[in-house]
C-alpha cells in the first residue's frame, strides 16, 4: 500500500513538473502583430507600421518619395508585413536589432552613400 502511494505521488510530481515546463517553454511560433494601415504614401505607411508594431524604422526620406504602399490589414509577422508594404517598390529592409529595421534602396545600400532618419513608435520607443 505504501509503495503504491509513493509511486502515485512520484507520478503526480513528474506530471506537474512536465506541465509547468511546457507552460514555460518559449513558443516556436513567430510573433504576429495586428496592423490596420490603409493604402497611402509609403513614408506615412512606414510611420504607422512603426507605431503599431513598436519597432523603430529608419530610412533616408528621399527613398520613399513618390511611392505608394498597399493597404495592410490583419495579423502579420514583422517581415511579412514589411514585404507587403514594400511590394512594388525597389526598396529592401534589413533587421538591425530586435527593435530597429532599416529601409533602403539596394543601390544606395551597395554604394554606402545614404543617410537615415529614425521614426519613433507612438509609445516613444
Amino acid at each position: 500500500m505504501q509503495v503504491r502511494r509513493n509511486v502515485s505521488l512520484c507520478l503526480c510530481i513528474v506530471a506537474i513538473a512536465w506541465i509547468t515546463r511546457l507552460a514555460a517553454a518559449p513558443s516556436s511560433e513567430p510573433v504576429k502583430y495586428h496592423f490596420n494601415i490603409d493604402s497611402q504614401p509609403l513614408g506615412m505607411a512606414l510611420q504607422q507600421f512603426a507605431g503599431q508594431s513598436g519597432v523603430q524604422i529608419i530610412f533616408f526620406s528621399q527613398v520613399t518619395e513618390g511611392l505608394q504602399a498597399p493597404a495592410l490589414h490583419g495579423a502579420y509577422t514583422i517581415p511579412s508585413a514589411l514585404e507587403i508594404l514594400l511590394s512594388g517598390s525597389h526598396l529592401i529592409f534589413r533587421v538591425i536589432n530586435s527593435k530597429t529595421i532599416e529601409i533602403s534602396s539596394p543601390i544606395a545600400r551597395d554604394s554606402g552613400i545614404f543617410s537615415i532618419r529614425p521614426l519613433r513608435s507612438a509609445s516613444g520607443n
